[in-house]
């Protein structure tokens, strides 16, 4: 991505982070993503116009860290990440531990990930650590499986316990990128549609080495681009086995998912935090 384009797209993190209203913040973000799919259709466009022998952006990938070694909720931090890239024609391998995942797709692709990426990122753990302050997930009882002794000796038996924060921030963040994962697709289905009235001209080879000029839609310069990135994954990636994921909850917080998927729907993306910004800590 251009560095105009990097400077547009930081403008609207910037209006989204200083919104009036939550309605006006997710209208922001929503426009952040569509920008993110407008120039991804522009560039795929621009690049089947450059010659191969000049030079264009090509497929490459990049290590990206995502958490520290033995933290709970790294899965769960990938699994948000995984939500931007799947939306924005990015494929990813994942650590076994989740500490890093490789991001593959167009530098400019990826660079829109790593920065909504950072963004939303703050936003979740912001907003988990503001809910969980309010104590509100104490509320909630689960049963917990406790060692008791009577006259016979030791038997299990369940008793009623408050809800743990660790179950809580959990069942938080899977909710939020639940809906982060929701308005991403619908923002860029939107995109994708408002698209459909522009046809972009292509050049193509024909038998015998004619050239000439085909019209094609958004959507079939979006599949390309996906093939060529697709073709490269196949060539460049060196994973083997499968990524465990996060594991489930052992319980389920209604009161956590609400505030998750609140946090979600309303989320302000912060400018400074997601373009050269230092990350805010993420809580275990």
């Amino acid at each position: 991505m251009s560095d105009r384009m990097l400077d547009k797209l930081a403008k609207i993190l910037n209006q989204a982070e200083n919104a009036s209203s939550d309605e006006e913040a997710a209208i922001y973000m929503n426009k952040a993503q569509a920008l993110a799919t407008l120039t991804s259709i522009d560039l795929a466009v621009a690049r089947q116009h450059t010659a191969k022998r000049e030079q264009r952006e090509q497929p490459t990938h990049k290590t990206i860290t995502i958490g520290q070694p033995r933290k709970n909720n790294n899965a769960r931090l990938v699994n948000l990440f995984m939500a931007i890239a799947d939306n924005n024609d990015v494929r990813i391998n994942i650590a076994m531990n989740s500490t890093f995942v490789v991001a593959f797709g167009m530098p400019s692709d990826i660079e829109v990930v790593e920065v909504l990426y950072a963004s939303l990122l703050f936003q979740m753990t912001e907003a988990a650590n503001a809910w969980l302050k309010t104590g509100e997930y104490k509320q909630e009882k689960v049963l917990r499986q406790v060692t008791k002794r009577d006259a016979w000796g030791k038997y299990k038996d369940l008793e009623e316990r408050p809800m743990d924060g660790r179950t809580a921030r959990a069942n938080f963040y899977d909710a939020f990128t639940r809906r982060i994962s929701s308005r991403l697709w619908t923002a860029r289905q939107d995109a994708l549609e408002a698209a459909k009235a522009n046809t972009y001209t292509v050049p193509a080879t024909g038998e015998n080495g004619v050239e000439y000029e085909v019209e094609v839609s958004a959507a079939l310069v979006l599949f390309d681009k996906k093939e060529e990135v697709g073709a490269y994954y196949e060539k460049a990636s060196t994973a083997k086995g499968s990524w465990k994921g996060a594991s489930p909850t052992s319980n389920s917080s209604t009161a956590a998912r609400r505030a998750g998927d609140s946090a979600g729907q309303s989320a302000r993306l912060s400018s400074a935090k997601a373009i050269g910004g230092q990350r805010t800590p993420i809580a275990a």
